[in-house]
């Protein structure tokens, strides 16, 4: 007999015997729509391990990256006031410095009639005042008219208001009054306590009122780290979890912190979230503008736990098989997040108590 025709009969009785027992398999399982019923005496119910959902404690962890950031109100921008020239500094790179210290002096043509202008209207009040007050005294003893009397008044309240506004000039650019004098150059100071972490000052250059800034202070012993969150991780995380973060700089050193703000606002692009952490940066690891890595320990909660091999997927969708009795079994939708390897959390879809196939459901599959 012909070897080809012996191989080629054996080919056939092979694929005739393998179609016979996915026939007599197909045919131990029943389905109808979103529900399987399986013969009693199917091998198929062997191959399964079905599980009770229960509640277990756990901490989501999630990596994402985040960007160094000054914290709100810890930086300034130390710019001139008035167009002028500089005539003196007081600071130097990495020199620390408390709120109100002068970082330098400045020249100004400006500044010199802002001052003319605040003793003027000093000057000006106080004689004001000074002779309302003794208007009262003559026109109590009779001697001066009620007229003179609400006249100087009048002239009292106007001259008070216009010292004032001097005053509220001076203060918007961080001009002491009690300290001025005609001719003194302006000292410009620092708002914060902090160190210099910018420096752009020349003794004797000429620089204008919408300069860049001349000097930055930052107070940089706390800082913020600014992380994207994907929108899967929102129900994770909440204000004051600890959170670690590394950085290139130093891949082993853990650096903590803590979640200080969970933003509001969705980015429609990426599909995240802005959170901010809090870090303690008494070592200076944390450069302003560095990029590093976040890693996110929620607080300990109660989660569905199910092993990976109890999800099945269809399309974009996951779902798990649910037992409704003895070889009845009803496919459920599930939203899941992975928690590792081997295991992911049910976020929605299956609760508590409920019979859930987690081996031997691809048996099943529709």
């Amino acid at each position: 007999m012909n070897k080809w025709f012996i191989v080629a009969s054996l080919c056939v009785i092979q694929v005739s015997c393998k179609q016979h027992n996915t026939t007599q398999e197909n045919s131990d399982i029943q389905y109808k729509g979103d529900t399987l019923v399986i013969k009693e005496n199917s091998p198929v119910l062997e191959q399964l391990i079905v599980q009770k959902a229960q509640w277990q404690d756990y901490s989501a962890e999630f990596r994402t990256v985040g960007t160094v950031r000054p914290v709100s109100g810890k930086l300034a921008e130390v710019a001139p006031p008035f167009a002028g020239r500089i005539t003196k500094t007081f600071v130097r790179l990495g020199k620390r410095v408390d709120a109100g210290s002068p970082v330098f002096e400045l020249g100004s043509p400006v500044f010199y009639e802002a001052t003319k202008a605040y003793f003027t209207a000093q000057s000006a009040n106080e004689l004001a005042q000074t002779n309302y007050h003794r208007q009262k005294e003559l026109t109590a003893h009779g001697v001066a008219s009620q007229k003179d009397l609400e006249q100087a008044k009048n002239e009292a309240t106007i001259a008070a208001r216009e010292f004032e506004q001097s005053k509220a000039i001076l203060q918007i650019f961080n001009i002491d009054a009690a300290s001025l004098q005609m001719g003194q150059p302006l000292k410009v100071v620092s708002p914060i306590t902090g160190e210099v972490v910018g420096y752009n000052l020349t003794i004797g250059s000429y620089v204008k009122e919408d300069s860049e800034p001349l000097a930055v202070v930052a107070d940089l012993s706390n800082v913020w780290v600014a992380a994207l969150v994907k929108e899967k991780y929102f129900g994770s995380i909440r204000p004051g979890d600890r959170v670690e973060v590394f950085t290139d700089a130093h891949p082993d050193k853990t650096i903590w912190g803590a979640i200080y703000y969970i933003g509001e606002m969705l980015d429609e692009e990426t599909r995240s979230l802005e959170v901010i952490v809090e870090c303690k940066n008494t070592d200076r690891d944390l450069k302003l503008g560095m990029f590093c890595e976040v890693h996110f320990l929620s607080s300990p909660a109660k989660a569905i736990i199910l092993p990976s091999a109890a999800i099945m997927q269809e399309q974009d969708n996951d779902y798990v098989l649910i037992e409704l009795s003895k070889g009845r079994f009803v496919r459920r939708k599930v939203e899941t997040e992975t928690v590792s390897r081997d295991d992911v959390r049910i976020i929605s879809g299956v609760t508590e108590g409920e019979p859930v196939v987690t081996k031997g459901g691809i048996f099943l599959n529709m």
